[in-house]
């Protein structure tokens, strides 16, 4: 079970308190933010981490990124928004300003806890991506140390969010088993020090810990519950030991919420269903009673209807390859020496010759050579 790693609440009853949906859809009123009041935060430190036989277990020491963080994804032109369930601007990472509600994303109401939440990838962009290191994300969350005043107090926020698999869409299995069973590929535990009561979104460039890998393996839809790619999963801490691998959950924390059918960059997709452990808060999540349908209907905002919502999380690929537009050489001109190089590659996987960064030199490589067969020269 997942409480092997996750600390129980430690905070007082009324900071864990249990909460009663049913049919699988939240009773708590969904609440509109305006994302303008949003606070932006830098990790102060990152580490990567990795599940492990039970448990999680750093794989670099902490990292201080310290003032020369980079801020947003990372600087590099090629990066290419690989998922947005953010409602992100691509070139910033930060929260754009969309089409259904400007500004606007959703949250459950200041008293709603759950921190520590899973939710889907039902694909990326494109499937070259399947697999690749997100070399950047960015996400935003409320966060709440005082329940019965969420106005006010501080608390330490350690976040840890991890990439998965293979993840249960289905509701039909307890999602341990899914996750036991299937190791977690890679993680990052962020610390942002000490934060006040309210809402935040953090770019976060991975190039300090080389990124973290998204999933692999393609959807399955002949065995149920495999119908996705993958997915991630997030929590929120106040405290995290990579001695033990211990976890305590923060007092009070929940993701804001957004789904890229509502964003106009369209990138990735997801279904309507998210993990949630509310229910009660305990470091576990239960099939089915914390297995949610989120699914809105949002058409009094102007939003499609039906909407599904999820935890605000995006993802970004520094490719390895970067098409050339046939110029193979790259002395800027596409001439003779670049058809004959790809030519010769013909067949093979990848490389300067693979000019459309699709993993293979072939017909279409040696037709975008030819279109632009004269070019700068």
């Amino acid at each position: 079970m997942m409480n092997r790693w996750l600390m129980a609440c430690t905070a007082g009853a009324v900071l864990c308190a249990s909460f009663a949906f049913a049919d699988n859809r939240k009773s708590t009123e969904l609440q509109l933010v305006d994302s303008s009041q949003l606070q932006l935060v830098m990790p102060k430190r990152m580490m990567k981490v990795r599940w492990e036989n039970g448990r999680i277990v750093p794989v670099t020491p902490w990292i201080e990124l310290g003032d020369f963080a980079p801020a947003g994804p990372c600087n590099d032109p090629n990066e290419v928004l690989v998922f947005d369930h953010a409602g992100v601007d691509p070139a910033t990472g930060n929260l754009g300003n969309e089409v259904c509600i400007p500004g606007d994303r959703f949250f459950f109401g200041p008293t709603y806890h759950n921190p520590y939440y899973a939710n889907d990838i039902k694909n990326l962009v494109s499937s070259q991506y399947n697999g690749a290191a997100a070399s950047s994300l960015t996400h935003s969350w409320f966060w709440n140390p005082n329940l019965t005043n969420p106005a006010s107090g501080s608390q330490r926020c350690i976040i840890l969010i991890f990439t998965v698999e293979e993840f249960d869409a289905d509701c039909g299995q307890d999602v341990h088993d899914v996750f036991d069973g299937r190791p977690f590929i890679d993680g990052v535990a962020l610390d942002y020090g000490t934060l006040n009561a309210g809402g935040w979104f953090s770019p976060v460039c991975l190039s300090a810990i080389g990124g973290i890998q998204l999933p692999a393996t393609p959807a399955d839809d002949e065995d149920p519950g495999t119908e996705v790619l993958g997915g991630w999963v997030t929590i929120y801490a106040q405290a995290f030991d990579p001695n033990t691998g211990a976890v305590t959950l923060a007092s009070g924390a929940q993701p804001f919420l957004w789904h890229n059918m509502l964003s106009t960059n369209n990138a990735g997709d997801s279904t309507s269903t998210q993990w949630d452990d509310d229910n009660p808060t305990d470091g576990n999540h239960t099939a089915p009673t914390e297995c949610y349908d989120y699914t809105f209907n949002l058409s009094q905002f102007g939003c499609p209807n039906p909407s599904l919502l999820g935890g605000m999380m995006a993802f970004w690929v520094a490719p390895s390859c970067t098409p050339s537009g046939g110029d193979v050489d790259g002395n800027g001109c596409v001439d003779d020496a670049d058809l004959l190089a790809v030519l010769f590659a013909f067949g093979s996987s990848g490389g300067p010759e693979d000019v459309n960064c699709d993993g293979v030199v072939d017909d279409a490589d040696l037709l975008e050579v030819l279109f632009n067969f004269g070019t700068g020269c």
